[in-house]
């Protein structure tokens, strides 16, 4: 079975997640039935950091981690962490666009370039999440070489 598809597909789904998660305060105060305090949404908010640092840390690096047990071939790692992370970007910036058209859909430039550099960093992020994950899986198994 190929699991090098399972990587990207994973970061595209935390990304989306994350997207929406980083958003959900003004989610929260836009939506109709909106919570009764300010505290009822900073604990959601925090709830929502903490289950997204759980997705990008626990998910994301432990699939990664899993593929690259899986994998025999090590040399395409690097591509494998620039798919995923390519993957978390589009990802992020779809859902990024969605989620700023619910709240308001006139929106400026200011507001797009914002999306565009979160969804970037997002995919940044994700890739190096993803290498370490397969980095740290090579170095488990033993097949690290010596440059």
């Amino acid at each position: 079975m190929n699991t090098a598809a399972l990587l990207p597909a994973v970061a595209a789904v935390v990304a989306l997640a994350s997207s929406v998660l980083r958003r959900l305060p003004p989610l929260l105060v836009s939506s109709s039935i909106g919570p009764s305090s300010p505290q009822a949404i900073a604990w959601y908010a925090a709830g929502g950091r903490l289950l997204l640092f759980l997705l990008a840390y626990g998910l994301l690096f432990g699939v990664a981690f899993g593929v690259g047990r899986r994998r025999a071939d090590t040399q395409g790692d690097s591509r494998l962490a620039l798919a995923s992370g390519l993957a978390a970007a589009v990802a992020a910036l779809v859902g990024t666009g969605v989620v700023l058209s619910v709240l308001d859909s006139r929106q400026g430039i200011v507001v797009f370039v914002q999306g565009f550099g979160s969804a970037l960093s997002v995919g940044v992020q994700f890739a190096v999440i993803a290498f370490a994950g397969l980095a740290s899986a090579r170095y488990r198994s033993g097949a690290v070489t010596a440059a």
